[in-house]
């Protein structure tokens, strides 16, 4: 289902819009928005995800002490 919005555009970008097709001016609209919203929701999510990082504790052991654990526990 498409929606019809009203955007207000500066004059450069109204200028270099003009250039393109007029069959094709929605469709490249609506991909270039598309990516840059999921640019967005990525860089959105990788935030998130370094926050809650910083978030857990750090355990100081080096692989040889690691591998030892793990293979107590089994």
């Amino acid at each position: 289902m498409a929606h019809r919005v009203n955007v207000m555009l500066e004059d450069s970008v109204w200028e270099q819009l003009q250039k393109i097709p007029q069959g094709e001016r929605s469709k490249m609209i609506n991909q270039s928005l598309s990516e840059t919203l999921l640019q967005k929701q990525r860089s959105d999510a990788f935030a998130r995800l370094r926050n809650r990082s910083r978030s857990l504790s750090t355990k100081k052991t080096d692989s040889t002490q690691w591998l030892c654990q793990d293979r107590k526990s089994h």
